[in-house]
């Protein structure tokens, strides 16, 4: 075959540009790329739960100063409780993780007003376990919900799939710290039922809890307390020694839910299998936490909910209405 100029040209071009595009792909191959997660991927729970879905997670070996005071094994310990197997909230609490997602309140979106709340209750897989709802007493009901907001006093009565009543969580009216008493239903006298309680404990700008067990007496019995730095998301309780035993942390859902809806989900920690690496975060993991344990820091969720995230109560939705 005859070269002629022509020809060569287009060869040494064609060449050049080869050498071109291979001195590209080695600069770019050497450049790591770093995209920004979202806030909520930052979290450990929303990282291990990522790696977990690419395929990238490995249960971590427990590091030597990780502390079990009690094997995970599914039995969870009650001596002198309320709760016993046969009632129906037995179920729920059994689970060592819960999640707790409050639903969307459409009239409290577009135009400020106060509805009552509703929450599902899951398992750490996504499966729906039961519900709770605040008791909607009527029209009088509803004005004290516009009127007093957040400060409401207010029953939120637990419930399974099928409609069970299983539990009440009690808030009488609170003007600075809130008050919320964990009842079990079907005893003649309300007091009898009285599981434990979550109280509040005023700072300036900590978040601070004491969780009590009620006794055979009418004593209580105080089981672990959270103290938890200014706008944290994390409530570990801790035992009097400082070891987490528990805790309540509420998950970052997005931008636009956080600004514009009155919506949250919260991660309820029961047993020392749900802070699996998390050691970096809590070297030391007691528990687990009893059955009536378990009951009080579900209502304390309920208390951290309206205390701190339900915000969007006193803004006033796309068009305001009521009182601010």
């Amino acid at each position: 075959m005859l070269k002629t100029p022509l020809t060569h040209t287009i060869r040494s071009c064609l060449s050049s540009r080869l050498r071109s595009v291979q001195q590209r792909t080695t600069a770019i191959s050497a450049v790591r790329f770093y995209s920004p997660l979202p806030r909520g991927s930052r979290s450990p729970a929303n990282r291990t739960r990522i790696a977990y879905e690419r395929g990238q997670y490995q249960h971590p070996e427990p590091e030597s100063n990780y502390t079990y005071t009690y094997a995970s094994t599914g039995a969870v310990p009650n001596p002198n409780g309320v709760i016993t197997e046969s009632d129906g909230i037995y179920r729920i609490l059994s689970e060592p993780t819960l999640v707790i997602e409050r639903q969307m309140e459409m009239m409290n979106v577009f135009l400020g007003f106060e509805q009552a709340n509703q929450y599902v209750i899951m398992d750490a897989l996504g499966n729906r376990l039961g519900f709770m709802m605040e008791r909607d007493l009527g029209f009088v009901k509803m004005m004290m919900r516009q009127i007093y907001r957040l400060h409401r006093p207010f029953l939120v009565d637990v419930f399974d799939n099928a409609g069970e009543h299983l539990m009440t969580i009690r808030r009488p009216f609170s003007f600075i710290n809130s008050h919320i008493k964990a009842i079990l239903p079907g005893f003649q006298n309300e007091d009898d039922g009285v599981i434990g309680e979550s109280v509040q404990s005023w700072h300036p700008w900590r978040r601070r809890y004491n969780l009590f067990k009620a006794e055979e007496t009418d004593d209580f019995n105080q089981f672990g307390a959270i103290d938890a730095p200014f706008l944290s998301f994390d409530f570990p309780v801790r035992d009097e020694n400082g070891i987490v035993i528990g805790s309540v942390d509420r998950n970052w859902v997005g931008l636009g839910r956080e600004m514009f809806t009155d919506t949250g989900v919260y991660i309820i920690r029961m047993d020392p299998a749900s802070f699996a690496g998390m050691q970096s975060y809590y070297p030391e993991v007691g528990g687990p936490l009893t059955l009536d344990q378990r009951a009080v820091l579900l209502a304390n969720a309920v208390s951290v909910d309206f205390d701190y995230f339900s915000r969007h109560s006193n803004r006033g939705g796309l068009i305001d209405f009521g009182p601010e």
